[in-house]
């Protein structure tokens, strides 16, 4: 290794070492080489400050972009309402025998689909085939009084005008036909009225759905008028969707919906706005009677917020097999209303 000597760096260029005045001579053409090429050395500085400027403008586009997308999701969401406050609806109705009696025959089980004239359940019939034998016997008697009574009378009416009988008597005889022709009417009522009690003894279904909450079995005594189960009409479905106050003067009966359920996010269902709710039952009143208005709970109950009103959605392509009465749903209304 060679070893420059310290006193050699004062001495004149011509006298130095060989090696050093090389790097010397070195360095020198390196810096005449950058002054011809008009390259200036690299500042960290001027760097940084310029990386710090683009990321303020990139910043400044993605708050910008962000803006205006919640701008245009707002403008979208003001003239289309959409709630998820929703839930699927159908018609329900108690199977209510319409006389009392003992269940012979069951013949539908709990959430079974039925037919419109299906026969449900049947009641022993004994009893109301008896009064019914009864009421045709009544009458039988009775077109027999009256055969007799019109008898008489006919036999009575030549004699009187050479008074051979009284016509009191004739007016007698006269007024037991009416009477007993009057009788006759009540008793055809009667009969008519037991073949109905004893065909009341199937109960039939009145429309096609599906049979719920059925928790009885044959041999229950059912009483007239009282439920036994419940049918839901599965042929019509609605959606009872809960829209903000602010937001019902978007709506109107014809405006056009789209449902969805949670059940199956992915499938979309056509509607038609039925009506507007009017009514709701306020917060804190009592004067109403249950079930006078629909009951539409607030969101918050310690904050002023805004009430909401039922608004009835029908359904126009429902899938049978996905809707189920109460399911949850999203409802959005699609067209505003029409004039």
């Amino acid at each position: 290794m060679n070893h420059v000597d310290p006193s050699s760096r004062f001495l004149p260029p011509e006298t130095r070492p060989p090696h050093e005045a090389t790097a010397r001579q070195a360095a020198a053409a390196a810096t005449t080489r950058d002054e011809n090429s008009g390259t200036v050395p690299s500042l960290p500085n001027r760097d940084l400050k310029g990386r710090g400027f683009v990321r303020r403008i990139v910043t400044l586009i993605i708050v910008a972009g962000a803006v205006i997308i919640t701008l245009y999701v707002w403008g979208i969401v003001e003239r289309h309402p959409r709630t998820d406050d929703a839930t699927a609806r159908a018609n329900v109705v108690g199977i209510a025998p319409r006389v009392s009696g003992q269940i012979l025959k069951l013949n539908v089980r709990d959430n079974e689909a039925v037919k419109q004239g299906d026969v449900l359940f049947e009641i022993d019939p004994e009893d109301y085939r008896l009064v019914l034998e009864k009421a045709k016997a009544d009458l039988a008697n009775l077109d027999q009084q009256i055969a007799q009574a019109h008898s008489t009378l006919q036999r009575l009416e030549p004699l009187l005008p050479n008074r051979f009988t009284t016509p009191d008597t004739v007016d007698k005889a006269r007024t037991a036909e009416a009477s007993l022709r009057a009788q006759r009417q009540g008793a055809v009522a009667a009969l008519n009225l037991e073949q109905l009690h004893l065909s009341y003894c199937k109960v039939i279904a009145p429309f096609s759905g599906r049979v719920i909450n059925l928790n009885i079995s044959a041999g229950a005594h059912v009483t007239s008028g009282i439920p036994v189960f419940s049918l839901l009409d599965t042929e019509k479905w609605y959606v009872i969707a809960n829209f903000r106050e602010a937001e019902l003067r978007h709506m109107a009966p014809g405006s056009e919906a789209i449902v969805y359920l949670s059940s199956a996010p992915n499938q979309r269902f056509r509607g038609k706005v039925q009506g507007v709710g009017w009514a709701v039952k306020p917060e804190g009143e009592t004067d109403l009677p249950f079930g006078a208005v629909p009951i539409v709970k607030r969101e918050l109950n310690w904050v002023r917020v805004a009430q909401r009103f039922p608004v009835r959605i029908e359904v126009e392509n429902p899938d049978i097999d996905l809707f189920r009465m109460g399911a949850s749903a999203v409802a959005i209304i699609k067209d505003p209303s029409p004039k």
